[in-house]
Parts: C-alpha cells; structure tokens; sequence
C-alpha cells in the first residue's frame, strides 16, 4: 500500500485508508491528487490499494507538475505533536512507570521516487489544542481517544462500567492498517509523585516502519533529565529488522529530545 509503484496513464487510482481515503491520477508529467480525511471516531478497519476506480465526483482536486514514473502515498508525522488525555488520572510515585498503546494519524503524501512531493494532508482531522503554560506550552494535535494504561483484556475483564463505545473504538483503531501503532513508556525519576491525565508526543525523532502490513512508531521513554526537564528517547532496537518507511531528524540530538519547561511535572502534565 506504501510502495512506489507506475500508475497507468490518465487512470485514477484510490487508497483505502481506514475510512479516509486518497485518490492520484497521471497524465503526462500532470499529477491530479485529493486526500480526503476521515474521522478518527469513525474509523472502519478497511485498507487497501492502490486499485484503479472509476472517476470520482464532487473532490477537491489539487494539480501538480514534476518529471517522474514512480509514485507512492507515504505516511509521516506532522509538525504538530500529538496530544492525548488518559481514562483515569494515573498517579506515578517516585521510581514508577507505566505504559501505554496510542494509534497515530499520520501525515500523507504523494511522493515521486526522487523524493518530490505532489501533495500532503492529514489523514484524519485532529482539533489543535493548547498544551501547557502560556510561555512554555505547545500548540498540539489532540487525539479524541482517552487511553488506558490497561491491555484491552485488562479492560474488558476488569472494568465493567467502561462503555461499550469506548471499547469498539479502541479495538477498531488498534486493527487500522493505515494508523501508526506505537508504545509509550512514561518514567517517574523524580523524588515527588507525578499525577498524570494527559501527556503530549513529539515526533521528531521517531521512525515509521512497516510489518506484516501495519505501521509502527519507534517505542518512546519519557522521563526527567537535568534541571527539571523532559526527555524523550526512542528506542529502535525492537524494530531494528522492520521495513522503515520514514526517518526521524537525528541531527544533533543523539535521540534524546530535551523540552525544558517551568518544571517536569508541568512539561509533562500540561498544568
């Protein structure tokens, strides 16, 4: 579904993309292209293509122009980092840690070989939100599913007043071959206890790779760093032999992204 491929002249092409979905069309060195979002609360398990169809109506067409053969839909991170908020406060004391599992909209684009770019949009639209305090927040893309440090079975046997809606979600985003499945690790390395309901992801240093036809995210480690601030580290070795499909900026930063702010508890809680 991610791979470079030679579409047909003057023939439309269409990816299923768990409910969104993205059509192409080539004629000459003349790109047609349209991404049209989804709704995350909506997400069907359902991906595939690309496979020709017939010419769709009533899309918002975008036009490119660039020499090339060889295209392909590729799945990045966006500029924004991704904000989420958890089921139930978590309450770390200091040396605890905990885990979670989020599902990640990725950023589309019609790519040609040489690495051009035709055209880019989110797969589904994400509301921007405010995370943080004025001076050292972050304008976020929220994503509207409250997560839960439990497996789905955990859930399922144990929590018997969770709605029936919530659990269909999480199981259908959890099957969605179009969305970016990654682990999260949060670290108390502080002496005080951290009381967490939401938590913001950079993305910059993380990679996408693709297996057995899902994308992953690079597994994360969050935890302090000196003088109060956040760090994160991306652990690649768990994913090393994976087919990697996009690349993280490593320049200078060794893997480990540092976010000072007025305080850990602050960066990391947006408080």
């Amino acid at each position: 579904m991610w791979n470079f491929f030679k579409p047909k002249e003057r023939t439309w092409y269409r990816w299923r993309l768990d409910g969104g979905q993205a059509y192409l069309r080539k004629n000459g060195e003349e790109w047609q292209m349209a991404i049209v979002p989804g709704s995350y609360l909506e997400v069907v398990p359902d991906s595939g293509g690309p496979e020709p169809v017939d010419i769709p109506e009533a899309l918002a067409i975008s036009f490119a122009v660039g020499k090339g053969t060889q295209v392909a839909l590729r799945p990045h991170f966006g500029t924004l980092p991704y904000l989420f908020t958890l089921r139930n406060e978590v309450r770390l004391l200091p040396g605890a840690e905990v885990r979670f599992s989020v599902a990640l909209s990725p950023l589309l684009r019609f790519e040609l070989e040489d690495g051009t770019i035709l055209g880019e949009k989110q797969l589904f639209n994400l509301s921007p939100t405010w995370f943080g305090d004025k001076l050292s927040g972050n304008l976020c893309a929220s994503l509207p599913l409250a997560l839960d440090s439990r497996s789905k079975d955990e859930i399922e046997s144990t929590d018997t007043m969770l709605e029936n809606a919530d659990l269909d979600l999480l199981a259908r985003t959890g099957e969605c071959k179009s969305l970016i499945h990654t682990e999260i690790l949060v670290r108390n390395t502080t002496k005080s206890e951290l009381d967490l309901k939401r938590l913001a992801l950079f993305t910059e240093l993380m990679n996408i790779y693709e297996y057995e036809g899902k994308l992953f995210g690079d597994q994360i480690l969050i935890d302090t760093g000196a003088e109060g601030s956040l760090r994160m580290s991306v652990k690649e070795s768990s994913h090393r032999n994976w087919k990697k499909i996009h690349t993280g900026n490593k320049t200078g930063l060794s893997e480990v992204l540092v976010r000072r702010g007025v305080n850990f508890l602050k960066s990391i809680t947006g408080m």
